[in-house]
């Protein structure tokens, strides 16, 4: 121990045992003996190395014992942590907060499906288990890097006046009304032509399509749009796109004519008026294929094969989103507090709906019955890594 510049080679044990002694001796000595006081405490401080208004507190009275508290019993058990990283691994990794109170309906259809195996203790701990645990057990996995670029989208100029403008938030509350934009699939440069992906998501359910065309002219924006129209559970109502010109253009608006849809575009620049897609684009996609350049037909074709049959069942029926209840300000400090409803799957809000109809329902309830969620796993991986063969390792 080193103190003031001096070494003080005794352990702590041996500064207690001394000062049990002196402190005894401190005691013995009078009011009146001041002289004799003080010449012990200097020579504690010297020994001790402690300051001297400390060493003095130490003599007149012993310092309080600290109670140890003996650790906590652990009350969930090494298979139920084990059960929930495998349960959340089959969740794609999602946040602790959308996982939690999936973890119920995951579980009963792992194990409905012969996948999983649990004892009747961990399945009604998992059954039980609260969000803080369970941020607990996930949060030392790591979580995959990104590289980002820059936006892709060229303004169309023509119909914006015809087309009217909608921003703020959603007051629709029955599935059909969808926001619709487009992912380039560039890798890092923007010359030539190359695939995106047409993403197609319901406002009030989550619902969500993913058609890839080539390149993003009028007519394939078109062919993809209508692609996913037809995929959809429900009818589709109202289309609101950004304000790129694959969207704002008069083959799309003959398309919105015909089929009678809703048609309206976002404010330019605004990312936010279509929070919705927007956020849909990253997990729904990027985190999908990543970043790689795709560019050939082969490719097009392997990755709409992909969107069109085991994704789109992944997503919309195992993969639970959360959606905003209200938000408060706080009048002094101006900070905005978002509370959320219960994550939930696309699929379990539309079954919900009272808009949908019980035929629609009882499709939907045997469809999902017929799904083994790490099947729908491993058939992804497996096309993806055939995508992956056509150009590398994919970028994530």
């Amino acid at each position: 121990m080193s103190t003031n510049g001096k070494n003080y080679p005794m352990s702590r044990l041996s500064r207690q045992e001394y000062l049990a002694v002196m402190r005894k001796k401190y005691r013995r000595l009078k009011k009146s003996q001041k002289k004799d006081r003080s010449q012990l405490l200097d020579n504690v401080v010297d020994i001790t190395g402690y300051h001297r208004t400390y060493a003095a507190v130490l003599l007149r009275s012993p310092p309080s014992r600290r109670r140890v508290r003996k650790p906590r019993a652990a009350r969930y058990s090494v298979e139920t942590k084990q059960t929930v990283l495998l349960l959340w691994h089959a969740a794609s990794d999602i946040c602790a907060e959308r996982f939690q109170p999936f973890i119920p309906e995951l579980l009963d259809k792992l194990v409905a499906c012969g996948e999983l195996t649990v004892t009747a203790e961990t399945y009604s701990q998992l059954r039980q288990i609260s969000l803080a645990t369970v941020k607990r057990i996930v949060s030392h996995e790591k979580r995959r890097s990104i590289i980002r670029i820059g936006g892709t989208t060229k303004p169309g100029s023509l119909l914006k006046r015809q087309i009217s403008v909608r921003y703020g938030r959603w007051d629709e509350t029955s599935p059909g009304w969808c926001e619709t934009d487009t992912v380039a699939h560039c890798g890092e440069t923007l010359a030539g032509t190359f695939i995106y992906s047409l993403n197609l998501t319901d406002v009030a359910t989550s619902w969500s399509e993913q058609v890839a065309i080539m390149g993003k002219g009028e007519r394939a924006a078109v062919t993809g749009l209508d692609s996913a129209r037809k995929r959809l559970p429900f009818k589709l109502l109202g289309i609101d796109s950004d304000n790129g010109s694959e969207f704002i253009n008069w083959h799309m608006a003959r398309y919105a004519k015909k089929n009678k849809l809703t048609f309206t575009r976002s404010r330019p620049y605004r990312k936010n008026d279509q929070a919705h897609v927007e956020q849909k684009n990253w997990t729904a996609i990027r985190q999908l294929v990543g970043y790689q350049r795709m560019d050939t037909v082969k490719q097009l074709e392997l990755l709409n094969d992909l969107y069109q049959n085991e994704w789109r069942l992944y997503l919309n029926f195992f993969q639970p989103t959360m959606k905003v209840r209200e938000t408060t300000k706080d009048q002094k400090t101006g900070k905005k507090t978002k509370r959320y409803f219960q994550a939930q799957t696309p699929y379990q809000r539309l079954m919900s709906q009272p808009s949908v109809s019980e035929q629609q329902k009882a499709m939907l309830q045997s469809q999902y019955d017929s799904l083994n969620p790490l099947q729908l796993q491993r058939d992804i991986q497996r096309k993806l890594h055939k995508l992956e063969s056509t150009f590398g390792k994919i970028v994530k």
